[in-house]
């Protein structure tokens, strides 16, 4: 087994919902209201565009043919979220060990290859949101700051890439 039936229907519904909760996270960690709408529809344009780059990974697949649809409200809900740490909690930190958590997860229930597979794809829809929008105007700055950067970093550790 090595798809929806790995899982409990709570359990998919939180891998389902992965995908979108990583891509906040990474535009959260370097805030911008100018950014949320250009990072946001990279990840919107990736997820549509990943079910044909995918049809060799059944989970991907699946997960993409299932997914919760995207919208702009729930990106920028889990943005604000993530975003407000005043609020004492440590959302960054929440975020990402439930990605740890995830990670175990997806390590336990399925084969080894499918579930680098869905650990790569989260890694690249990390980097897309990152990548949508130049922080710097500089004109030779990464298209990553450093600030996402190194969350995608924490990511890849949380999930044990």
């Amino acid at each position: 087994m090595s798809g929806h039936e790995s899982f409990t229907d709570e359990e998919w519904a939180e891998i389902r919902r992965f995908p979108v909760l990583v891509a906040a996270l990474i535009s959260a960690v370097d805030y911008s209201s100018l950014s949320e709408f250009k990072e946001f529809n990279a990840f919107a344009t990736f997820i549509h565009k990943a079910g044909a780059k995918r049809k060799k990974s059944p989970l991907i697949a699946e997960l993409l043919k299932d997914t919760i649809d995207v919208n702009v409200e729930t990106f920028v809900d889990h943005c604000n979220h993530v975003a407000a740490s005043l609020s004492g909690d440590k959302p960054i930190e929440a975020a990402l060990n439930h990605a740890r958590d995830i990670g175990i997860l997806i390590d336990e229930r399925l084969p080894k290859n499918v579930a680098g597979t869905y650990k790569g794809f989260i890694m690249e829809v990390a980097v897309v949101v990152a990548r949508a929008h130049k922080e710097s105007m500089l004109p030779f700055a990464s298209s990553i700051s450093k600030v996402e950067d190194y969350h995608i970093r924490r990511l890849g550790q949380a999930i044990r890439v």
